[in-house]
């Protein structure tokens, strides 16, 4: 019977442990950029921007949401260096992916524009 308990903690510690592969500092730059375009109060906000965190850690690991985010972001950036990252192959649909995780994740925290 121990066993079985020793396992199912194993287990769950794997499990969380791969939701909280976003670094720390990753964590917080992300919240406090939500909060700076957020319009609730600042303590509501927090917990808003906690939870959309939250809820994109549990859907993608940070390797692929730094690749997400950096296809998206430097897509806005004029010229041949953000060209580079508009005509990737794909481009759109990681584009699409990302925009997608975060309108969840506000949905999912109640987060307005």
């Amino acid at each position: 019977m121990k066993i079985q308990y020793a396992l199912l903690l194993i287990i769950g510690a794997a499990q969380a442990a791969l939701a909280n592969d976003f670094p720390t500092r990753a964590r917080v730059e992300f919240v406090l950029s939500c909060m700076r375009e957020s319009k609730a109060p600042q303590q509501e906000s927090m917990y808003k921007c906690s939870c959309a965190i939250d809820v994109i850690a549990e859907k993608v690991d940070y390797s692929t949401w730094v690749d997400l985010s950096t296809v998206a972001n430097a897509t806005t950036i004029a010229g041949e260096r953000g060209g580079v990252m508009r005509d990737m192959k794909d481009g759109r649909k990681m584009i699409a992916s990302y925009r997608e995780l975060q309108e969840d994740a506000k949905k999912r925290c109640f987060l307005k524009e």
